[in-house]
């Protein structure tokens, strides 16, 4: 794989020297110190080719690893309205390199392009190898991800990226802003934000009275289950949910379909809550998430129950959909009137529903 040098003035070593300084991790200074050698060599770069270039550095955001080979990502530089997260290596030696999951996934972390650069302190240069457009990497399909590792990443070949660097510049003169839409920022009006912020973002609604349930009375956004089962009748997954037929085994059963957008390439997940008169006057509560348009869950998705959400007494459980699940699902009784709290999450995006149980 070819590449573009950038030869190293004194002047970049002096600030990276500066920069690596100011970790206060020592066993952290040697790679903060060849990440700010690729950031100021690279937006030299920039200033030579495009002397008119705006272009700005946010605040630092590097991607720690624990995980052997996994490359760090500096998503701290925009131009043109782009964000830029540069890829920095020490040596090159592989035909892929290892990608931080969150690095696509992320909304604070995900970029519009990623610079591939390897770093030459003593040669005293950085190789550009070229540069990946966020879009056309999802366009493509999900790279592979490699399990069993605490954190995971994506193995990206170096075949996938465009080696002329040259080309950078003219989408950052020719290309529309909203070209390439990054993974969206969720608001709590159900709207995507623009701004990429590190605050996780959620998607929740007013508290729903369950008690109108009973009486086939349902919000916009939910539909009868059995409705749901006629559009995806073929679906595997969806065998888990027919097993709880609410006729059989649930009085009452309503599903909300979603998406979390690019963040995971648009996958339709099912929210299905099911109700039925429990002893002692309580109600038994069911609440599954199942994929809509896929076979499996999305690895590491969330389901969090919490119960007397809004007191001090609140307790809540957790599941994690781990490889290969169909469905994730928590199950808990309750009395009339207690209300509790269902999120959905994966990465920093959460879906959120309240509820209040009623009387049946």
């Amino acid at each position: 794989m070819s590449s573009q040098v950038i030869w190293l003035e004194p002047e970049h070593f002096e600030e990276a020297t500066e920069m690596s300084n100011s970790e206060l991790d020592e066993s952290r200074q040697w790679k903060n110190y060849l990440n700010a050698l690729a950031l100021s060599g690279f937006e030299d770069w920039l200033r030579e080719r495009v002397p008119t270039l705006k272009f700005n550095r946010d605040n630092s955001r590097v991607l720690k690893s624990d995980t052997p080979n996994r490359v760090e990502v500096i998503s701290n530089l925009t131009f043109e309205g782009f964000k830029i997260g540069l890829i920095p290596v020490d040596c090159l030696v592989d035909d892929f390199i290892n990608l931080p999951e969150e690095a696509l996934n992320s909304p604070k972390d995900a970029a519009h392009f990623y610079v591939l650069i390897e770093v030459r302190e003593e040669e005293e240069q950085l190789n550009l190898y070229g540069f990946l457009r966020y879009d056309q990497l999802v366009r493509d399909g999900q790279p592979i991800k490699l399990e069993g590792q605490s954190n995971h990443c994506y193995q990206i070949p170096l075949s996938k990226f465009d080696q002329n660097i040259n080309n950078l510049l003219l989408y950052s003169r020719f290309l529309e802003k909203n070209a390439i839409s990054l993974p969206p920022v969720f608001e709590a009006n159900d709207t995507v934000g623009e701004s990429l912020t590190p605050t996780p973002r959620s998607i929740a609604n007013t508290i729903i009275n369950l008690s109108q349930w009973w009486g086939g009375i349902v919000e916009e956004g939910w539909q009868s289950t059995d409705n749901i089962w006629n559009a995806v009748s073929l679906n595997y997954a969806w065998g888990s949910v027919r097993s709880r037929n609410p006729s059989n085994h649930y009085s009452v059963s309503r599903t909300k379909i979603f998406d979390f957008g690019l963040l995971l390439n648009d996958q339709s997940l099912a929210l299905v809550v099911n109700l039925k008169p429990g002893e002692n006057d309580e109600i038994d509560v069911l609440a599954q998430v199942i994929p809509y348009n896929e076979k499996y869950l999305p690895f590491g998705l969330k389901l969090k129950v919490t119960l007397n959400f809004d007191t001090y007494e609140s307790e809540s459980q957790e599941v994690t959909a781990r490889k290969a699940d169909h469905t994730i699902q928590l199950e808990f009784c309750e009395v009339p009137g207690k209300k509790f709290k269902v999120e959905v999450s994966f990465m920093d995006a959460v879906v959120t529903e309240e509820f209040v149980l009623g009387v049946p």
